[in-house]
């Protein structure tokens, strides 16, 4: 069985602490474990927060995953933990510019792009990770909102891949809060599709 846990770069729930308990947890319940960081899709986040590109990019997003990054191994280090059942994924080396990736992403967006209801409920949620970020330099517009939409679309399109990328039946996703919109993608009431090489679970349900 493999899990995937993501951790979102600029987050500050993801304390050395936290970090360290859903490592432990997760390698005892699960045969392999992923740690995915979309540090690139997150330069889109600060730049719809207001940041130029190259500061979005150079100070915000790539140095705060680089610490989660860090984090992990730390974790590793002084729990003990075997680090041949821990893969953090690399976006911009094994992610970004994969084909099979590529196609999994431009489906997303389409779906984004046709479907109402979809583009509602990305947005909604989208707002709700920027509306109170301390990291804000402007007030939220819905073109930021648009731009900042990219994050998201990025995770729901990873995690339909990696379970190929892997080559997995299936994938466990452990997450720190509900997360409707995904949980109605994976269901299918989108585009008819089930996604049933996800499962779905949150943190307080694994600790």
């Amino acid at each position: 069985m493999y899990a995937i846990i993501g951790m979102s770069p600029g987050n500050g729930y993801f304390k050395q602490g936290v970090i360290d308990q859903l490592l432990e947890k997760a390698v005892n319940e699960f045969d392999n474990v992923g740690v995915f960081i979309p540090d690139v899709p997150a330069i889109a986040t600060y730049m719809a927060l207001g940041y130029p590109e190259n500061i979005a990019r150079g100070k915000k997003a790539i140095p705060q995953g680089n610490n989660l990054k860090n984090r992990v191994k730390t974790s590793i280090t002084t729990k003990g933990l075997p680090s041949e059942k821990i893969r953090v994924f690399n976006w911009k080396e094994e992610i970004e510019g994969d084909e099979i990736y590529e196609k999994y992403f431009a489906k997303i967006k389409e779906l984004y792009v046709n479907n109402v209801s979809f583009k509602q409920d990305i947005n909604e949620a989208t707002n709700e990770v920027m509306k109170d970020n301390p990291f804000k330099k402007k007030e939220i517009t819905l073109l930021g909102i648009e731009t900042g939409t990219h994050y998201i679309l990025s995770e729901f399109a990873f995690l339909i891949f990696i379970s190929e990328y892997l080559n997995q039946e299936k994938i466990t996703y452990i997450y720190h809060h509900p997360w409707p919109v995904f949980e109605k993608f994976i269901k299918g009431e989108y585009d008819g599709e089930i996604k049933d090489k996800i499962v779905f679970i949150q943190y307080p349900e694994f600790k």
